[in-house]
């Protein structure tokens, strides 16, 4: 029978052996060499935290910790233990190069599990079978591997690596937590280093969590603060140097190192600084602290997330502050000539934290006081002001609204918001009868009162297809097509390419299929679909934000006491990151409503659509002579016939919009 569960900190202490397969340089395990495991293990352990977080460095014994409890685990009472990864590689590796050589060289546990991969033995480098229990591991990339059984213990290593939505059937993540539902004391542990600011799976758990971070007490004043690379000090190069220039680290002196207490002043060397992680942390539990000296710094009963775990929290042979700096001072080197590889490494793997990259836009509560201030932004809603001479519209489609963006274009690429609000459905905007579509007729294609007492009707319009409800925005493309032959009508569906395209490209005339039976939805209506080339497009619309905070003031809003107050949040619900190829494409970041976002892209669609990035002066001149000369209640001329008039050159003289 097996045995009670004992704490998994004694149990690691007692039992757990390190061979040297995994690098270890002793084949106890001591938790003298990670003090900082002893409240990680601890939450392990209690059964009223059924979630785990952590946002870890690299080299803080996290993986050796999630196997000790593991191995706990399969030596107390039966259970089901499920492990995900971000491939079947990567859990390959971990059963091989971690789990495998430490459960072989662990008395207790070579007792329970027959690490061989033979058929006699039921095993397999992936699961792992035992008296009273088995477990299992395998990558974020197959949904059938997050359904059916019941499991106590789940969980993730390196999320911001796993799957977002497997087959789907939605997030990876979310996925195999499903699987605790039914368990008595569930567990779920996720731990990871963080990747994007913003972008951070981990991160993302860990900002629901309690936040726990670990003060460490100065041995001069007594005061305790959360260990920070920042109070890393003498290292900095000399007023007057006497050494040789150093290539990458210059006259800098890493092995000068020390640690500055913030509170005193007081100098720590590598070997006082694991003392006041040690005498920390056992203080705390000689004084019965049950969280071992961490503080919770956030309320969220149940989940514990234990964040701020940089190297400095390293109590390893070999890891020192000289040897951070020195990673420091190569990684701004290499920045500095334009590689942030080495940087984004540092950040993410010594420091712990998420890397943020420079969005030249403003942040929102900025561009709200951007649009209040500028003076070419107090229209009212849906009245075109005197210098904007072609609307353009943008739409996306969600299963229950429609999301729109009115968007008036004039002279040298100003442009100018004249609506951005939803239009909810009554039922769902799959069904191309719901009164959303009448009211969406309404809106767009009714006259729009201009600033200089005339009227304007809408040139072009781009309507997300690629998702939502494609029958029903194929019939109203088709149909409104024929009832409003003036107007640019256009289905649209972002690219999927990798080679960034062209914000607009004119769509083949032939049909994709000459078979009848493998036509797409698109040729059996008659319609052409446009590929819209979203990474440009996102990046130009990006660009006008940022010229606006640089004085240029090109893209501009409308009265501010009437728009949307998410608005210019949903602006900035995507930044451009790189993707695994090192690709930098636009992401949205998670729970981040963008419709608007994607309405401006679409919008800016259109506006290419129509050539309103390539009219000569004349042509600009006869579109507003045709606006100002029609009055209020007068239909303007549709624009297609203002530009037959004219001698210059024809609209879509090339298939490429760049």
């Amino acid at each position: 029978m097996p045995k009670s569960p004992e704490s998994t900190a004694d149990w690691s202490q007692e039992s757990l052996r390190l061979p040297r397969e995994v690098g270890a340089f002793q084949t106890k395990f001591d938790l003298d060499y990670g003090p900082h495991l002893y409240g990680i293990f601890a939450a392990f352990d209690d059964p009223e935290i059924p979630e785990v977080y952590c946002m870890k460095a690299a080299q803080v014994l996290w993986t050796t910790a999630l196997i000790a409890y593991i191995f706990n685990r399969v030596c107390g009472p039966g259970c089901v233990i499920l492990g995900m990864f971000a491939s079947d590689s990567q859990a390959r590796k971990f059963s091989q190069k971690k789990l495998e050589p430490m459960g072989k060289a662990t008395p207790e546990v070579q007792k329970l599990v027959d690490f061989t991969t033979s058929r006699r033995s039921g095993n397999s480098i992936l699961s792992k079978q035992w008296e009273g229990g088995w477990m299992e591991f395998f990558g974020s990339n197959a949904a059938g591997n997050m359904k059916s059984t019941t499991a106590d213990f789940v969980f993730v290593e390196e999320p911001d690596d796993a799957n977002e939505n497997v087959g789907n059937q939605g997030d990876s993540i979310k996925l195999l937590f499903e699987r605790t539902k039914r368990a008595r004391r569930p567990k779920k542990i996720l731990g990871g280093t963080p990747s994007v600011k913003g972008f951070s799976r981990v991160a993302e758990h860990i900002e629901r969590s309690d936040k726990r971070v670990l003060p460490v007490k100065c041995h001069e004043c007594g005061e305790a603060h959360p260990l920070m690379f920042e109070q890393l000090w003498g290292w900095q190069a000399p007023d007057n140097p006497e050494s040789e220039k150093h290539p990458i680290y210059g006259f800098h002196r890493p092995e000068l190192t020390v640690y500055a207490c913030p509170g005193c002043g007081t100098e720590w060397d590598d070997f006082q600084r694991k003392e006041n992680i040690r005498n920390t942390v056992y203080d705390a539990m000689e004084a019965g602290d049950p969280l071992c000296g961490w503080v919770p710094t956030s309320n969220s009963p149940g989940v514990a997330g234990f964040t701020g775990l940089n190297e400095l929290y390293s109590c390893l042979p070999g890891v020192g502050m000289a040897d951070m700096v020195r990673d420091y001072l190569e990684a701004e080197h290499y920045a500095d000539l334009g590689d942030n590889t080495k940087k984004i490494v540092f950040i993410n793997s010594k420091l712990g934290r998420a890397y943020e990259y420079e969005d030249t836009r403003s942040d929102a509560d900025t561009l709200r006081k951007e649009a209040k201030a500028d003076p070419e932004s107090q229209h009212d809603e849906l009245m075109c002001p005197d210098q904007g001479l072609i609307i353009t519209i943008g739409i996306d489609v969600q299963d229950d609204r429609l999301a729109v963006v009115i968007r008036a274009h004039g002279r040298k690429r100003r442009s100018w918001l004249m609506y951005a609000d939803e239009l909810y459905a009554e039922k769902t905007t799959i069904n191309d009868q719901d009164a959303v579509w009448t009211a969406l007729d309404k809106l767009v294609f009714s006259p729009f009162e201009h600033e200089s007492g005339g009227s304007i009707f809408a040139s072009a319009i781009t309507i997300d297809s690629g998702g939502h409800a494609t029958d029903a925005v194929y019939e109203w493309v088709s149909t409104r097509e024929k009832k409003y032959p003036t107007v640019e009508i256009m289905a649209g569906k972002g690219s999927s390419s990798k080679t960034d395209p062209p914000v607009f490209v004119t769509p083949s005339k032939t049909l994709t299929h000459k078979d009848p039976k493998k036509r797409t939805k698109a040729d059996k209506k008659g319609l052409k679909l446009y590929i819209i080339g979203t990474n440009k497009a996102k990046d130009y619309v990006s660009d006008q934000m940022a010229l606006n905070a640089k004085g240029v003031g090109r893209f501009h809003y409308f009265n501010s006491d009437q728009m949307r107050d998410d608005y210019f949040d949903q602006l900035l619900a995507e930044s451009k990151i790189p993707d695994k190829s090192g690709r930098k494409t636009w992401k949205q970041k998670p729970g981040c409503p963008c419709e608007f976002w994607d309405c401006e892209v679409y919008a800016e669609h259109a506006a290419r659509a129509v050539n309103v990035h390539t009219k000569s002066d004349k042509q600009w001149d006869e579109i507003e002579l045709n606006i100002k000369q029609s009055d209020l209640f007068s239909e303007a001329r549709p624009l297609e016939v203002v530009e037959s008039e004219l001698e210059e050159a024809p609209r879509r003289e090339s298939n490429y919009r760049i």
